[in-house]
């Protein structure tokens, strides 16, 4: 019988030295946490996997045990869908002299190394993190050229009409943007990568538009915002022709908007951008484009609903379609993105928006103007791994309370529980003195 024992234990010992050795060798993780908030965000997942070189992580840290753990329990996420992540932390008090060379003032800070380009991230969360990334993975190709000379909204300008704004959060992504005028320079540099028309207030020349249809014939991308004067020849270039009037849409009305001429758009399906909308588009004064030439493939991107028309009159009064002013019910089209193959086998890429205001520095930050914009620019310069994160609280730290609910716990906590206090206070008082 005693044999029997130690036989038995010699093979719990042999099973328990063999479950160490799988679990050393095998990794396996659940995550069993509400909603996955153990895990990456999907789309951090995508550019991870489109990753094709090293990364390096450089963390500049004080010795502090808590700090360095959570900084490794993060980046351990991104190891394991890129094992060629590397991470290695300083002290900067151990290495004052690296450390005043790269100029860190401030810690934590991480150092991000890829394809011989660096970016800093002070804030250690994955929002950020992912951010930078994306910026390391840029595809930098040329600059971002906003036509200019002609009353066109800027990239740079900081006027309400100007494209400001969205500029300074393109530069944030680290694309390039400069302004360029036609009249100057006499052609489009080799090094733009996206040109931008952005409504013109008066018609561009003849010469002008040469210049531009030129860039187009040698496979260019363009972003048009057809605002203001409309060049008829590049209309035609492209084989489109615009609806009379603007766009009125009573959807505007049930989302708060006092003005009937805002156009609420929305995605449409199988849209090329291969981009989902949390909210829709606004945009004010918009006019429809419509193919009418396959001189391109084109889809549209955005749609109106079926509460929407080009209105041809004065939006005055109580407004209704008229059919024989050539005024169609919607959907109608906001935005139609085109594409033709190129001489070296690449597809060309141009976007046409019936509208300029909604990326305005006034107008930018309605409903999902804003990623819709940078949608656009991420499609045109074959950015697509580009993303937003957007920032992550669970619904079990979340608390969706209503007015009723806030009133009531204030009113406990304001007056029920000082009255219950003092109650209790005089009730002991009494007591005692009646002892």
């Amino acid at each position: 019988m005693r044999w029997r024992h130690r036989l038995l234990q010699l093979l719990l010992l042999l099973c328990l030295g063999l479950t160490l050795y799988v679990a050393s060798i095998i990794s396996l993780q659940w995550d069993w946490s509400r909603e996955g908030r153990n895990q990456l965000h999907p789309q951090t997942l995508a550019l991870l996997q489109q990753l094709q070189a090293p990364l390096k992580v450089t963390a500049f840290v004080p010795d502090h045990p808590l700090q360095r753990a959570t900084i490794t329990t993060l980046l351990d996420k991104y190891r394991q869908h890129h094992p060629r992540l590397a991470l290695e932390f300083i002290d900067p008090s151990q290495q004052p002299e690296l450390t005043r060379s790269l100029d860190i003032q401030h810690t934590p800070l991480l150092l991000l190394e890829y394809n011989g380009r660096q970016e800093r991230v002070n804030t250690v969360n994955e929002q950020v993190l992912t951010e930078a990334i994306t910026r390391l993975s840029l595809k930098v190709q040329g600059w971002i050229a906003g036509i200019q000379g002609h009353g066109e909204a800027s990239l740079t300008g900081k006027r309400n009409f100007d494209l400001g704004s969205f500029g300074q959060l393109l530069e944030e992504k680290s694309y390039k943007i400069i302004d360029l005028e036609l009249s100057s320079t006499g052609q489009i540099p080799q090094n733009v990568q996206l040109l931008v028309l952005a409504a013109p207030a008066t018609a561009l020349t003849d010469n002008e538009l040469a210049i531009i249809i030129n860039y187009l014939e040698q496979g260019g991308a363009l972003l048009w915002l057809a605002d203001g004067k409309i060049p008829a020849p590049l209309a035609d270039y492209f084989g489109i022709v615009f609806l009379p009037g603007i766009i009125v849409d009573a959807a505007a009305a049930d989302l708060g908007m006092d003005s009937p001429a805002i156009a609420i758009g929305k995605m449409a399906q199988n849209a090329p951008l291969e981009k989902t909308l949390a909210a829709p588009v606004f945009l004010p004064h918009a006019r429809v484009p419509e193919i009418m030439a396959d001189k391109w493939k084109a889809a549209p991107l955005l749609l109106t609903g079926s509460r929407s028309w080009n209105e041809t009159g004065k939006l005055q009064g109580n407004i209704a379609r008229n059919p024989q002013f050539g005024e169609q019910r919607g959907p109608l089209n906001l935005a139609l993105a085109l594409q033709r193959s190129r001489t070296d086998g690449k597809e060309q890429k141009v976007i046409i928006v019936g509208d300029s205001d909604f990326l305005s520095n006034s107008f930018i930050g309605n409903g999902a103007n804003r990623d819709f914009g940078l949608a656009l620019i991420h499609w045109l310069t074959d950015n697509r791994q580009l993303i937003d994160i957007p920032e992550f609280t669970p619904a079990d730290q979340q608390l969706h309370w209503t007015p009723a609910t806030i009133a009531w716990v204030a009113a406990v906590f304001l007056f029920g529980i000082p009255v219950l206090l003092t109650a209790t206070g005089l009730f002991i008082g009494w007591r005692r003195k009646k002892a």
